[in-house]
């Protein structure tokens, strides 16, 4: 059993109870604090106005960002989440697909400072601002950045920031026996990668997964929708051991179900000939 699966109930949202007492308290402008202690920021749970930073376990973090979104104009904007994620190497922090914007980067930047983290490096799984939108900051900053060639190419041809490093091949390692990307094909894009931590087993899968509570395709504006199902089958056969999944926006979940789900949300869309 995984150290991942005992800490996933509280994986996706902070504590409405927690929140609703300390509210109380302050409303009755009540503390436990004297005036002369300050209280510590809590780094496993902590907000900014931009992002979310939750544990999920000692070695990985869940990043939320957020971006209003309008499909169309007879529909209003709506506000969505994307998730990224940090994962440990003891004081060394890699990042797995960037939040949204450039402008989201600082807050994430001042949290690993905070947590005296060192950023070694970053992997995107597609080319979409909601996977690659910091690459920018983090290339003026000097730090190291990795996507495939596809990415890269489609990054240049979207008039967008690139990494500053590539790989080709459908596996790559960006941390040798800890962050492995598989390239199973195209679906939601047609440069999606997933993400697998193999001593967690832990799959990221980006774009390319829904979450289990969507029944829709989302956006699927640069899709190869006849092969995604496929795609995705090709995930679930790589990695029959995985205990937790995660898409790229909305919740994580044990087991197998997000893969099921997604297969059975992209099954009518795809070409069996």
């Amino acid at each position: 059993m995984s150290k991942y699966l005992s800490s996933l109930a509280s994986t996706y949202a902070f504590s409405v109870a927690s929140f609703a007492a300390s509210l109380f308290i302050s409303l009755l402008g009540v503390s436990s604090i004297s005036a002369h202690e300050l209280p510590k920021p809590n780094l496993e749970e902590w907000t900014s106005e931009v992002i979310k930073i939750k544990e999920v376990s000692p070695t990985l973090y869940l990043v939320k960002s957020y971006k209003e979104v309008k499909f169309s104009e007879d529909k209003p904007a709506m506000i969505f989440d994307s998730n990224s994620f940090i994962y440990l190497d003891k004081q060394d922090a890699y990042l797995i697909d960037t939040p949204w914007s450039e402008s989201d980067m600082p807050d994430l930047m001042r949290w690993l400072k905070m947590k005296k983290l060192q950023l070694k490096g970053t992997i995107v799984t597609h080319y979409h601002d909601d996977r690659a939108g910091g690459l920018g900051y983090l290339d003026k900053h000097g730090f190291a950045t990795y996507a495939s060639d596809m990415t890269n190419e489609l990054l240049v041809l979207d008039n967008k920031a690139i990494a500053n490093h590539s790989f080709s091949g459908d596996k790559f390692e960006l941390l040798k026996g800890q962050i492995e990307t598989f390239y199973p094909g195209s679906g939601h894009s047609m440069d999606n990668l997933v993400v697998w931590l193999p001593e967690d087993k832990v799959l990221i899968g980006g774009c390319l997964l829904k979450d289990n509570e969507v029944n829709h395709l989302g956006w699927t504006g640069d899709a190869d929708l006849a092969n995604w199902y496929h795609s995705i089958n090709k995930v679930k056969t790589a990695f029959p051991q995985v205990e937790l999944v995660f898409p790229g926006h909305g919740d994580g979940a044990a087991g197998q179900s997000i893969l099921d789900h997604s297969l059975s949300v992209t099954k009518a869309v795809a070409s069996f000939e």
